[in-house]
């Protein structure tokens, strides 16, 4: 039955002005940054953690604490301990949880909903990485009762972090000035004081509290990405059914649940406009807005799918029996898959019709054709079956409207085979090209080898209009499951990788010679030293994080990172118990891949150099030094030289100083005389130290600074 819709404004998103684009811009480099300080700060006090259980720093600040008294202060931090405890964290997020779902607001619920992945968080770095204690009673005035409970990062204030500052973000939204002010006042107000609580009781070294605010800082800017982008694509839609669309009232149309559908007198065109729950679906999955929309490639990639279905079902039962697309066209505004008219009506036999569903998801499946819109199993199935005044059953509908796990285990063992999981209209071309070879003597005798030609370009067409659509998206999950191409992908990143960082090292020593802040001799010493077998073991590693550097995009270049390097020592380490080596093999291992180096490879972009902590190269400090300036070359906007940090880093270098690397040759501090030995009872003589003046630092530099490109690091 068709209805008629009444006339509503467009709720899709439309162009944004100027300025709004300029704030979006401003807002995602905002956001990038942020990302980039917390995760650099997280990793640094991750590292100092693991290395300095307990610092003299930490000790000295919590005693300073510990001291401060106030009238009320101890009930003052009672109340917040309260606030930000586990039970009282979970009543609250469960509170906010129930009031933006019956309130209808669904993006914020599903922000609440994603908020104890950050728990979990927590507990693997507190419990797997760090593994420190709290405060002991015999190093500081107050502390709990578990003082052998994970420490790092703060649980109290990483929560605290999460949950208070999406709490601030969503308040942006409230129209009353007053309400908004004291609920974003309060929620700073207890992240700010929730740090201070957690040292004056004891509970935390002050470092886990910095930490705890790093990390919990780090998980709200990667959560506001994916809020932004989202929100942007379907923030004020229906849950799940298609928001409406503006129209020509009078036109002839019917509402699906993702999409409108308008009728003309040979043709039926679908305009997509899902819902909420949709469109989040799919961005969680491939990280792009949903793809019937506005997206060329995927509705070409449709288009040519369903003509396809249609070529192999007449090959099949004789005669087409899936309603083929004839274009994709523009209607009222909206890019629409436009499909012939079937004259047809509701199966009579609804247990007929899911027989012949049944029938043809098992032909789908063996060509390797998406099955989830003809599957019997999907409520909505036989909606897209029509029955013909002959008797025929036509699918009218072939296009997905949500991300769905049903399909059987044969779709889902091919998906993750070839890189195309989760799965949403997935065509597994290679299947279809066997089955159709298999099948070419078969059609060529019933449809002529004109009809097999035609079902050969439609195949070639289709897996053409899909590569583009998967280009066009980011599909990250995809991208990590793909294990055809790990291997060879491995070994191209690795090799080149290392031929980089080869190159790179040796273009350092040059650098400085040129420049003349090292001698003849000292590089090629350092040159000798660059092919020691110790040096020389460091060197395929640090290669094959430069590689995934630039093989892999942020964040999956850092945990590809840290994962090669941890399965590395882990390696080493299951070798040393099968005493495949001997203990000092693996020491040498340990000191290559390292804690450090572990917690430095996540960081977004100078991730690339982690190996730079590695032991062989940081136990010889002058090849430290040179290798630590060429990278931070790699910093944006000239900062390391416009900040003066290279004069830092390159001092008593200074062009033609030709010094080494050793302190007294730096000739920053004074040189005193050495005093001849006196009797005990001789009075000592006064001497003035002989301050050694420091070379000049060179106002130029002898060689052109490095590029800055941001494309090629994370």
């Amino acid at each position: 039955m068709v209805t008629v819709a009444r006339p509503v404004g467009n709720n899709r998103a439309t162009v944004l002005p100027a300025q709004a684009e300029a704030q979006t811009r401003a807002l995602r480099i905002t956001l990038r940054a942020s990302g980039m300080f917390f995760a650099t700060i997280a990793m640094v006090l991750t590292a100092f953690a693991i290395y300095i259980p307990q610092a003299r720093i930490d000790v000295w600040t919590i005693d300073r604490v510990q001291k401060l008294d106030a009238p009320y202060l101890h009930e003052l931090i009672s109340v917040i301990s309260t606030l930000t405890s586990s039970t009282g964290a979970i009543v609250l997020w469960a509170i906010a949880l129930v009031a933006f779902s019956i309130s209808r607001r669904w993006l914020p619920a599903l922000a609440m909903l994603v908020m104890p992945i950050g728990g979990v968080l927590n507990q693997v770095i507190g419990e797997l990485i760090v593994g420190r204690t709290r405060p002991d009673g015999t190093v500081v005035e107050r502390t709990v009762s578990d003082i052998e409970a994970a420490s790092f990062p703060s649980g109290h204030v990483m929560g605290a972090v999460m949950f208070y500052g999406l709490i601030f973000f969503l308040a942006r939204r409230i129209e009353q000035t007053v309400l908004r002010v004291a609920i974003q006042s309060l929620s700073v107000a207890i992240v700010a004081s929730v740090g201070f609580a957690r040292i004056w009781e004891g509970a935390h070294w002050p470092s886990d509290v910095l930490g705890a605010y790093a990390w919990g800082g780090l998980f709200l800017v990667a959560l506001f990405v994916a809020y932004n982008r989202i929100e942007t694509a379907a923030g004020h839609l229906p849950f799940i059914h298609a928001g409406e669309i503006a129209h020509d009232e009078q036109r002839r149309h019917t509402h699906a649940l993702t999409s409108v559908v308008f009728f003309d007198e040979t043709t039926v065109s679908k305009v997509y406009n899902p819902g909420f729950l949709p469109r989040a679906l799919y961005w969680l999955s491939f990280q792009a807005p949903f793809p019937y929309v506005a997206n060329r490639a995927a509705l070409d990639a449709a288009m040519q799918r369903r003509n396809l279905a249609a070529l192999l079902t007449e090959h099949w039962y004789g005669g087409a029996q899936v309603a083929r697309v004839t274009g994709i066209d523009v209607v009222e505004g909206n890019l629409a898959v436009t499909s012939e008219l079937v004259d047809g009506r509701e199966p009579v036999n609804r247990a007929a019709a899911k027989h012949f569903l049944r029938d043809l998801r098992a032909r789908f499946e063996q060509a390797g054709l998406p099955t989830w819109q003809i599957d019997p199993r999907q409520p909505r199935a036989v909606d897209n079956v029509l029955e013909t005044a002959d008797g025929r059953y036509m699918i009218v509908d072939l296009e997905s409207g949500l991300v769905s796990p049903l399909a059987s285990l044969k779709s889902w063992m091919r998906a993750i085979r070839r890189g195309h999981a989760p799965l949403f209209d997935t065509v597994y071309f290679d299947v279809t090209r066997e089955y159709v070879a298999s099948e070419a003597e078969a059609i060529r005798s019933s449809k002529g080898a004109a009809w097999l030609v035609e079902l050969e370009a439609t195949l070639s067409a289709a897996e053409q209009s899909a590569n583009a659509w998967y280009a066009s998206e980011p599909r990250l999950w995809s991208k990590l499951i793909d294990v055809r191409n790990w291997k060879p992908r491995a070994e191209r990143a690795v090799a080149g990788g290392q031929e980089k960082a080869l190159g790179w090292l040796t273009t350092s020593v040059d650098t400085w010679q040129a420049e003349g802040r090292i001698s003849t001799n000292e590089a090629t010493r350092l040159r000798a030293e660059m092919d020691t077998p110790q040096f020389q073991a460091v060197v395929p590693h640090l290669g094959a994080h430069v590689g995934i550097s630039i093989l892999l995009r942020f964040p999956l270049g850092s945990i590809a990172r840290v994962g090669w390097s941890a399965v590395a020592l882990l390696g080493a380490t299951g070798r040393l118990l099968a005493r495949r080596i001997d203990l000092a093999t693996w020491k040498l291992s340990f000191s290559i891949h390292n804690p450090v180096v572990i917690a430095l490879a996540a960081i977004p972009g100078f991730g690339a150099f982690a190996y730079l902590a590695a032991g062989p190269i940081r136990s010889n400090r002058l090849l430290m030094r040179l290798t630590v300036d060429a990278v931070m070359f790699k910093m944006p906007w000239r900062l390391y030289e416009r900040t003066g940090m290279r004069r830092v880093m390159v001092i008593g270098r200074a062009a033609g100083s030709h010094g080494t690397d050793t302190v007294s040759e730096v000739n920053l501090l004074p040189v005193v005389p050495k005093a001849p030995r006196l009797p005990a009872s001789a009075p000592v003589p006064f001497s003035q130290p002989t301050l050694v003046p420091m070379p000049v630092m060179a106002s130029t530099m002898t060689q052109p600074l490095p590029a800055y490109d941001a494309a090629a690091w994370d």
